[in-house]
């Protein structure tokens, strides 16, 4: 029997608590109200004990202040409606974001003050207006508009409407049309032939290979069978051999291009748009839309939040693929670049363009890269200078905060270095490659100078 009055006991102070947090919410939302509603009560009794008149028509005042408020923000905003159009697409960085938001008082109270907010996580967007609703019946609509300056898979929604009584003492709040996610494709911008430029070919050492895609490269001829679009007729054969010929096509010397983004989270450097992972995004989406576009099969790893692996095909299905795991892996990968490189290394071949992305600061990969490219694999780096995205917060004034280690054994190590730094132009920055005569370091040249010059120059500065 004490156990089932304990256990009673129990429950009704578990269903007691959530009651008392809502009404301390309620009293703490409402707390211009809730003063009001003291000082009335101080206001009738200070009137009761002095007899003082004055007293108890004041009170009636804040009474039927109290009523009028009350009553004006339940009916004023029980009509209120509201709507939102949000895109129903994905977006890319640099477009406009663009919203239709429409309110609507359907036969309610005057509202002078309406706040309507959608909330999102998107940076630098704030979508938000203050309004008045005079009328009974009234219709409101204004358009928010905002630039996507980041990539990534953000929340619009819900949108919520807020408002009060002309004494703001009963405030309310409601949401409508819950919340939508908007994906945002990094931008794609053109780049120069910065990774098949330099392929040597001689002869037929190119890996050439048949391919059902229209090319410049016709590999022999076969006979004609139903389906052949006349457009690969080859008239020539088909006069010489008295039936119709086909040519077939091979997709050239130029073999494939493999993509490696590093999104190790060593590599973080600089904040939201100006930052290392959204310039190398920038560069990983464009390199890929460059050969995609150039009929060549291209290839891209990746180990950030979201890894991935897709090997060389053609196509908009691969495109769309790699431009979304680009715009929702973030640089919170743990895998380092050699082992990424010894992962690939099975798979890439000589001939192969390979084009590595990175802000990385170790060189323990460069030695793996270098034996890539001994075995005829086409090497490029886009080194992201980190030093130049540190902002004061992040900026230590160490070594530690520079790269230019990486660049200097990339370098010496015959790969051809693209740097790119904050606030350069990426398609310039991908159309001239670093050389090794860029590094000569002061206290370098001035140990090789004469001893004579030396003497000299020190017994000028007196």
């Amino acid at each position: 029997m004490n156990a089932h009055r304990a256990a009673t006991s129990q429950t009704l102070g578990l269903l007691a608590r959530p009651r008392g947090r809502r009404i301390a919410s309620w009293i703490y939302d409402h707390r211009r109200a809730a003063i009001l509603v003291l000082v009335t009560i101080l206001t009738f009794l200070s009137g009761m004990g002095t007899g003082f008149t004055l007293s108890f028509r004041l009170g009636y005042v804040l009474v039927i202040m109290l009523v009028i408020a009350f009553v004006w923000s339940r009916i004023g905003f029980a009509r209120i409606n509201a709507r939102v159009r949000r895109p129903s697409r994905p977006m890319r960085v640099g477009e406009q974001l663009s919203e239709t938001v429409e309110i609507a008082n359907q036969g309610g109270l005057p509202n002078p003050w309406i706040e309507i907010e959608e909330l999102t996580d998107i940076p630098g967007v704030k979508a938000g207006r203050i309004i008045d609703m005079p009328g009974v019946v009234v219709r409101r609509s204004f358009q928010v508009e905002a630039p996507m300056l980041q990539r990534g898979e953000f929340t619009l929604g819900p949108l919520v409407v807020r408002s009060a009584d002309p004494f703001g003492l009963f405030p309310n709040s409601r949401s409508y049309q819950g919340a939508d996610r908007l994906l945002v494709y990094p931008s794609a911008i053109p780049v120069p032939d910065f990774a098949m430029a330099h392929l040597n070919l001689s002869g037929d050492a190119g890996d050439r290979r048949r391919t059902h895609i229209v090319s410049p490269h016709v590999s022999s001829v076969r006979d004609y069978v139903a389906g052949d679009s006349m457009s690969r007729i080859h008239w020539p054969s088909t006069a010489r051999q008295s039936r119709l010929m086909v040519k077939l096509f091979d997709q050239g010397e130029a073999g494939e291009v493999w993509v490696v983004f590093d999104q190790h989270n060593a590599t973080v450097a600089g904040r939201d748009a100006e930052s290392v992972d959204e310039y190398g995004a920038t560069i990983a989406i464009s390199t890929v839309e460059k050969y995609l576009g150039m009929q060549l099969p291209v290839g891209y790893l990746s180990y950030g939040s979201s890894p991935i692996t897709t090997p060389p095909v053609r196509g908009g299905g691969q495109l769309e693929e790699i431009t979304r795991n680009i715009a929702i892996s973030k640089p919170t990968g743990s895998t380092e670049l050699v082992d990424i490189l010894a992962d690939l290394d099975p798979s890439i071949g000589a001939n192969t363009a390979l084009v590595l992305i990175t802000g990385s600061r170790s060189t323990d990969w460069v030695p793996a890269l270098q034996g890539l490219a001994r075995r005829g694999v086409n090497a490029s780096v886009a080194l992201l200078d980190r030093d130049s995205f540190l902002d004061e917060e992040q900026c230590t004034g160490t070594e530690a905060d520079s790269n230019k280690n990486v660049l200097v054994d990339l370098v010496s190590a015959g790969i051809r270095t693209y740097i790119i730094k904050q606030g350069d132009p990426i398609a310039s920055s991908l159309t001239d490659s670093v050389h090794e005569n860029e590094f000569a370091r002061p206290e370098e040249e001035i140990v090789d100078q004469p001893e004579e010059l030396i003497e000299a120059a020190a017994g000028g500065v007196e």
